[in-house]
């Protein structure tokens, strides 16, 4: 592995590991707000999968670098204004959170994994996009909950601002390191741009997202161009 490769791919890793961290801490705090204690006591075993996601994805970023905590610091402003404002104010925001905006990490870990040594790679899917069980509890327990259409649209209106921010969140990361570019220009066969291939991540990313509002009701398939 090329140093420039070997620098980018500890960039990213510290990006992962302070967004993962961030996630246990809003998934903890979404407990207070379950209906009852056994929805609480299975949102905090997701919680704890959470953090050992956050623990896997640390580990591996202190193998690779000295100054891991500095490596983390450096994202941590992009991430501190999503993560700050996500909406947590009860169970329905704290669901839809958890079904439509945590998933979004989940697809980027996946799209990204292909990009980075088999062993990293192994370890971001592992960390990030083994969701799958969180995903389908989050998604049954906003189904329930989404039974007129104002319901809905209160669900459209908190997608819209989690996505804006995670955009704007995703545009700034990219702006301010050329880590991921170097990353997933790294194999390519078809000579494409660095540049380029963030825009095919973004993509992709976004037509997972598309997939689970059309599930739910909330978007139309004919909407998506």
């Amino acid at each position: 592995m090329s140093e420039e490769l070997a620098l980018a791919t500890v960039e990213v890793l510290g990006a992962l590991a302070y967004g993962q961290l961030r996630s246990f801490q809003v998934t903890a705090r979404a407990v207070s707000h379950a209906p009852d204690a056994r929805t609480a006591d299975e949102l905090a075993e997701f919680a704890v999968r959470e953090h050992a996601g956050y623990v896997l994805l640390r580990d591996t970023l202190a193998r690779s670098t000295d100054l891991p905590g500095a490596v983390m610091d450096r994202q941590k402003p992009h991430f501190d204004a999503y993560f700050d404002r996500v909406p947590m104010d009860d169970w329905f925001s704290a669901c839809t959170f958890f079904a439509l905006g945590l998933p979004i990490a989940a697809d980027f870990g996946r799209a990204l994994s292909g990009s980075l040594d088999h062993e990293t790679g192994m370890v971001v899917v592992a960390s990030l996009a083994d969701r799958a069980p969180f995903e389908r509890f989050a998604t049954d327990h906003l189904r329930t909950q989404l039974a007129d259409d104002a319901a809905a649209e209160q669900a459209r209106q908190l997608v819209a601002n989690l996505l804006g921010r995670a955009l704007q969140g995703f545009q700034g990361i990219v702006s301010d390191t050329d880590a991921l570019k170097v990353l997933l220009a790294s194999g390519v066969q078809d000579g494409a741009t660095g540049e380029t291939q963030v825009k095919r991540l973004a993509i992709e990313v976004m037509q997972g997202h598309h997939r689970r509002m059309i599930d739910l009701g909330l978007e139309d398939l004919n909407e998506i161009t």
